[in-house]
């Protein structure tokens, strides 16, 4: 009853402080779109989410605006990552950000222009000083696109604590919109938290719907220490299609309420444990994403920490139990997932297992043959056995299936006396019979390189240097009807490290997009000379192939 007591209390009072936000804040919408969102706060990622998406009707361009009086803190252009972005500090302690913009708007583009200019440099990271370029509330700051790590034109929009940098919840600043749909369970999974040093997939456990908010079960029959998973999603309302994430997940063992979490804010020095708050093997194996109903072992999540019971259940405690696991979404639409759960004596069955013990506390230099791998301590979240070989030029690490904290060394043995065939190979890792190219160094014995993935890893090389071809205009070509300059530039295998454009001796900006492979560069910024014009541009790519494009162009 006390933890009852507690989880109650607390609930209402992070309830009345989402309510405080909603009452002292109103902040102005972000975006010139309806509030269309394509993805929600702390939902699954190659992190956790850190803010919302906002759809923009399917195209780049709708018009960006302050939320509140400010000042911009920071600016950014780059080709992955957020790409072109702002931060704005607002009076009120918060910091709004804006990312994969289109284009800045007309002061701003003018003044991250200049930098690029000064600077001799396509991306850009600028912190203007306290107050140097302030903004109004509802000001035009910029245009959506489709700029950086983002795969369809959209708006990521996050607000955060100022001092602490934590990324908030957004919704819980006064914005509404439209949800009446329930989220949507697809399935209840059994995760073994008995044995911790080998990694194995869940056991799905097959559900039904009863009615439109309930789901169940068969009975559950188990004997060691479970976790539980379950496969949700969320939808917005019918006919928009994006499977979002939850806002908030119960755990309810015979109607109490014994473990809960939700999605107000997340500290960034802990996003890295979504690799074990959702089932990594799910993910690697069957693209499912199994988000755990507990706490994993070594995840130090700020959001799950006023549990006083960790979720797992254990045989010898829960021998007859009704659970019910409780999913929402941001307007407290649920649906429920109903089960009784059965412990069972341990049939102590013994399994042997193979490999070496890798203990998270130890640091560790492995020899394979000719091979070297070098885990610091911490690599991993868990202690795990891994099975290392190293056969026919060929090093395999093992199964995939264990996340990585940190990265590792992994050093291939090389007797490569040509010069030019030494700086052309890399180590690349085997994955449906595709190579991956992975940057890599090189010394007299090893090539060796850091990665983040068990699998299989080999020496392979890139003997072709980028391509580059034009898109928009022709050698000789009058380029007076255009607007901008495009090219395809593109590489295979290790991808564009670098390039560099002139136009008639003066190094000229020409923006990349490395999802279409294109680089262009517009004619506003007035350094092309009316009449004859010579265009170069030297690339090469990760292991250093170079090229030169020239063209002559007129105006």
């Amino acid at each position: 009853m006390k933890l009852f007591l507690r989880i109650l209390f607390t609930s209402f009072f992070i309830l009345n402080y989402n309510q405080n936000f909603s009452q002292e804040l109103d902040f102005h919408s972000p975006i010139d779109a309806p509030f269309d969102l394509s993805g929600t706060f702390g939902e699954y990622r190659s992190k956790f989410h850190t803010g919302i998406d906002f759809k923009s009707r399917g195209v780049q361009g709708q018009k960006i605006f302050s939320i509140e009086e400010g000042y911009i803190s920071r600016i950014e252009v780059n080709n992955y990552g957020y790409g072109k972005v702002i931060y704005i500090d607002h009076p009120n302690g918060y910091t709004s950000v804006y990312a994969h913009l289109k284009e800045f708007s007309t002061n701003l583009d003018k003044f991250i222009r200049d930098e690029h200019y000064r600077l001799k440099k396509s991306t850009i990271k600028k912190f203007p000083k306290k107050g140097e370029i302030k903004v109004k509330r509802g000001e035009l700051i910029g245009y959506s696109g489709n700029t950086g790590g983002s795969f369809a034109p959209h708006l990521h929009f996050e607000i955060r604590d100022t001092d602490t940098q934590d990324a908030l919840n957004p919704l819980m600043f006064n914005y509404k919109y439209h949800d009446k749909e329930r989220p949507i369970i697809r399935g209840l999974y059994l995760i073994d938290e008995e044995n911790t040093l080998v990694s194995n997939l869940p056991v799905k456990k097959e559900i039904r719907k009863l009615n439109d908010s309930t789901y169940t079960t068969n009975d559950i029959e188990y004997s060691k220490k479970t976790g539980l998973g379950i496969d949700i999603y969320d939808i917005q309302y019918k006919g928009l299609f994006n499977q979002n994430g939850v806002y908030k997940v119960d755990l309810l063992i015979d109607s109490l309420l014994v473990y809960s979490f939700k999605m107000d804010r997340i500290k960034f020095s802990q996003n890295h444990y979504r690799k074990i708050m959702y089932d990594y093997i799910s993910v690697i194996k069957n693209r499912r994403r199994v988000l755990k109903v507990y706490t994993p072992q070594n995840a130090d999540l700020s959001f799950l920490r006023d549990n006083n019971f960790n979720g797992i259940l254990d045989p010898s405690e829960f021998l007859n139990n009704h659970v019910s696991i409780r999913v929402s979404d941001w307007n407290n639409n649920s649906s429920y997932l109903n089960f009784r759960v059965k412990g069972t004596d341990s049939k102590d069955e013994i399994t042997s297992y193979d490999g070496i013990e890798i203990l998270t506390s130890l640091n560790y230099e492995i020899n394979k043959n000719s091979s070297v791998i070098e885990i610091k301590r911490n690599t991993f979240y868990n202690d795990l056995l891994l099975n290392i070989s190293y056969q026919n030029d060929t090093l395999d690490l093992g199964e995939d299936k264990d996340p990585f904290r940190k990265s590792m060394i992994i050093k291939l043995p090389q007797a490569i006396l040509d010069t030019l065939e030494l700086r052309q190979s890399f180590i690349g890792r085997i994955e449906d019979k595709e190579i991956t190219y992975i940057n890599s160094r090189k010394d007299d014995l090893y090539i060796y390189a850091n990665t983040s993935s068990l699998g299989k890893y080999t020496i392979s090389r890139d003997t072709i240097k980028p391509e580059i071809k034009p898109i928009n205009f022709k050698q000789n070509s009058n380029i007076s009807d255009r607007s901008t300059i495009m090219l395809r530039l593109k590489d295979e295998m290790s991808g564009i490290k670098s390039y560099n454009a002139f136009l008639n001796g003066k190094w000229a900006l020409f923006e990349y997009e490395p999802k279409s492979n294109l680089i262009f560069h517009k004619i506003s910024d007035n350094i092309i000379n009316e009449g004859k014009n010579i265009l170069l541009i030297n690339y090469q790519d990760g292991v250093g192939n170079k090229g030169v494009y020239k063209a002559i162009i007129y105006y």
